[in-house]
């Protein structure tokens, strides 16, 4: 799956189209879709292009796996605090304050946290906070990613999707790095970019920043689960944007990378249980990601699946 030659030149042109507007145009240029116009998407019909597509990314990636196609990378904040309104004039949606309902769940959280958990991370750990609380299944200004394209394959592909396709999304971590440096600007911001730990020490001081920018982080406390899913976390620094708004802003700001950073390969719902059983032949299944119980319980819920879909009675 050869990166077409005129990548770039289109996506530069699809960019100067809405940097020569202004406001709501701007935003009616964009539309509800535009990140596709800057991910490479293609589409994996056999395990053997999905191989190729995995061999051809050059380079640190880290990967996303989603059980639709359609979804957009938002965190789960953005989709607690998300409010879709209808009346006579209309319909449309707004977000609630951002910074607001994260601080007030991780006050709530760091007030209760140590009735059930033994070792916590120390008050000024935010990053390690946030972490557990993402892990917990609070919503938080994080989105989980995975070092791993098999396991973001699984996520993708673990569920039946309702619509036809699934879809595993990749980003560059170098160009990441090096763009999030570029525009941060400040010396002391940018030395806490030279590795993750760093990040992770004076994630407050970036939160400050509040640039349209997105860095890795390595909590100092990781749980056994990430470990498993040789998990990252990806944290956008403005919060009142959109995970995917900043992106595509990094993305344009001045100009369009040479080469495509953010890929997206499309898994149609037909090749599901055959990528499934190829994961499984791999040890990637729900029993190996999700260590205890739960997760050996949903492992052979899915090999039963697998079974009644391609033996026959």
């Amino acid at each position: 799956m050869p990166v077409p030659s005129d990548w770039s030149q289109q996506l530069r042109e699809y960019v100067n189209g809405f940097k020569s507007l202004e406001g709501l145009d701007a935003e009616f240029y964009l539309g509800n879709s535009y990140l596709d116009k800057f991910a490479l998407a293609e589409e994996a019909t056999s395990w053997q292009e999905l191989l190729q597509w995995v061999n051809e990314l050059q380079g640190s990636w880290c990967f996303r796996g989603q059980r639709e196609s359609s979804w957009s990378l938002d965190t789960s904040l953005d989709r607690a605090i998300k409010f879709e309104h209808s009346d006579a004039s209309g319909s449309g949606h707004y977000y609630r304050d951002r910074e607001a309902e994260q601080r007030d769940l991780l006050f709530r959280f760091q007030q209760q946290a140590h009735h059930h958990i033994v070792h916590l991370p120390s008050m000024d750990d935010h990053s390690s906070w946030l972490a557990l609380m993402q892990h917990h299944g609070v919503p938080t200004r994080l989105l989980d990613w995975t070092k791993s394209s098999y396991v973001a394959l699984y996520f993708a592909i673990a569920d039946e999707p309702q619509e036809e396709c699934s879809a595993v999304w990749a980003i560059n971590l170098d160009w990441l790095k090096n763009k999030g440096r570029e525009l941060l600007g400040s010396e002391t911001a940018t030395a806490a970019l030279d590795d993750v730990e760093t990040i992770s020490i004076f994630l407050n001081k970036l939160l400050s920043q509040k640039k349209p920018v997105i860095v890795q982080i390595d909590p100092l406390r990781i749980n056994e689960r990430m470990v498993a899913q040789q998990g990252i976390v990806l944290c956008k620094l403005l919060h009142f944007w959109l995970f995917d708004r900043v992106l595509v802003h990094m993305m344009s700001s001045p100009d369009v990378p040479d080469q495509p950073v953010l890929r997206k390969i499309i898994v149609g719902k037909s090749l599901r249980i055959d990528f499934l059983r190829h994961l499984r032949e791999m040890n990637i299944h729900s029993a190996a990601l999700y260590p205890g119980l739960d997760g050996f319980g949903k492992s052979l819920k899915l090999d039963l699946e697998i079974k009644v879909k391609t033996e026959q009675p």
